[in-house]
This record gives C-alpha cells, sequence and structure tokens, in this order.
C-alpha cells in the first residue's frame, strides 16, 4: 500500500472520521464519578451530576449512568446489555460484542432507536469498583466515532 494513502487514513481515524467530516476530539470528564472519555470538542452537557451525564450536539446524544445496585458480574454483562436493549425497542441489534479496555470490561451492542441509530454498552471496572451504563445516539448508520468514544473510557485518580 501507499505510505501516503495509508498514513492519510491514520490521520482520519486519530481524529475521527465521521461521514467525510473530522471531527476534533476533547476529553469530557463526569465529575460525579471520575470517569472521562473523548467526544466531540462541540459536545454541549446537558447534566453532570450523581444521577447521570448527558451530553449533545446536532449529530450525537450521550448518556452515561452509574450501575447501581445491580451487583452484576462480567459472564452476565451480554444478557443484560441485550435484556436492556429489548426493553428500550432497540431495532435491528447486532449481536453483543465483548471487548476490554485498561480499566473495563465492555460489552457493546448496535442497533435502531427510533429514525436515529444507536450504540448500547456496559462498562464494569475491572477492579470491581463501578459499571456504567453508556449510549450514544447517532444520525449516519456508518458512523466511527460512537465506538472511537465509546473505547475512550477510563477512570481518573
Amino acid at each position: 500500500m501507499n505510505k501516503l494513502f495509508v498514513a492519510s487514513i491514520m490521520s482520519a481515524l486519530c481524529l475521527g472520521t465521521v461521514s467525510g467530516q473530522s471531527q476534533e476530539l476533547k476529553t469530557i470528564e463526569w465529575t460525579a464519578f471520575n470517569v472521562s472519555f473523548k467526544a466531540p470538542s462541540d459536545i454541549v452537557t446537558e447534566d453532570d451530576s450523581a444521577e447521570g451525564y448527558i451530553a449533545s450536539n446536532p449529530t450525537y446524544y450521550i448518556t452515561v449512568e452509574l450501575l447501581e445496585g445491580e451487583g452484576l458480574n462480567r459472564e452476565e454483562l451480554s444478557g443484560e446489555l441485550k435484556a436492556i436493549a429489548t426493553d428500550d425497542e432497540v431495532g435491528g441489534q447486532t449481536d453483543v460484542e465483548s471487548f476490554e479496555l485498561p480499566q473495563f470490561y465492555g460489552v457493546k451492542l448496535n442497533g435502531q432507536c427510533d429514525t436515529d441509530f444507536c450504540v448500547y454498552s456496559y462498562l464494569l471496572a475491572k477492579d470491581g469498583s463501578c459499571g456504567f451504563y453508556v449510549s450514544v445516539v447517532y444520525k449516519e448508520q456508518d458512523d466511527t466515532l460512537p465506538g472511537i468514544m465509546l473505547k475512550s473510557f477510563k477512570l481518573e485518580d
């Protein structure tokens, strides 16, 4: 492959290419639980409280909530995520995919939420200290930025 082509692709991925548009990302912190993630620089925080974190712009609607009292373990994450997506009537659900981040075990699925697309995820801290429900609703089906946002989650010191 042409090295210039590969370098161009890598640059686009690092910036988060969205439907042909480059998005600058910034670090967002949900201060109530010291969790951070990357999101588009024009995202606006609507709620940053102990009840949850909500942020949006015209393209994305991000929700983060603490998994309280669930007592979920890693083996139950997939089934529980599928159940919540079904309860929320997420259409066209993909299979649940497991992934691992430096501080979290995660599961996710994609689907259609009304007229938009969405990714639902559960993140369980490897140290067992907490877990989070994360959803990102977005406009374009082939948008890769929701996955980039999801995989950027980390606990702050």
